[in-house]
């Protein structure tokens, strides 16, 4: 037996031990009575659930903004918001919300814009140094004034261009 064999096995029969250590003994957390909960579980009723769609999908709108892995869509417009409000002279999240629908909607003259291979559109505006992108159906993921705009702008662009 090679000494890499002895400790394999040396490491599965001290898992094995470990594993018959699990008895699930009593526990250390001192648990609460549940007869009472098992007589009100008996009269519950199971109740029908009816997702109601978002406004912004019954209205035909985008929504006011975009989620991800990390952040709800109200979470990421709050942090946003915090970041890069006073850039655009937003009062509140919901103003800097407004603001970058407006933009979305009614680009001014002169915004440059890149769709990505996701179906995301890039805009940029060099006049305001406004960076901005949209899902495909036009819902704001992040709006804010790059530090060095035209240069960002570019590499934007160009990666843009090679993940479509």
């Amino acid at each position: 037996m090679t000494l890499r064999n002895l400790w394999m096995a040396g490491g599965v029969a001290l898992a094995a031990v470990t594993l018959a250590a699990c008895d699930n003994g009593p526990s250390a957390v001192e648990t609460r009575d549940r007869s009472e909960q098992a007589a009100t579980e008996a009269t519950v009723q199971p109740v029908a659930v009816v997702a109601e769609p978002a406004r912004a999908e019954r209205s035909g709108e985008p929504a006011r903004w975009t989620s991800n892995s990390r952040n709800t869509a109200e979470q990421n417009i709050q942090r946003l918001f915090e970041r890069n409000g006073a850039a655009f002279s937003a009062a509140s999240a919901e103003d800097y919300v407004e603001k970058a629908h407006a933009f979305i909607t009614a680009p001014p003259a002169g915004t440059e814009t890149v769709r990505r291979g996701n179906g995301d559109t890039l805009y940029y505006h060099a006049a305001t140094n406004t960076f901005l992108v949209a899902t495909s159906d036009g819902t704001p993921r992040t709006m804010f004034k790059p530090d060095d705009g035209p240069a960002y702008w570019d590499q934007q662009k160009a990666r843009a261009a090679g993940s479509g």
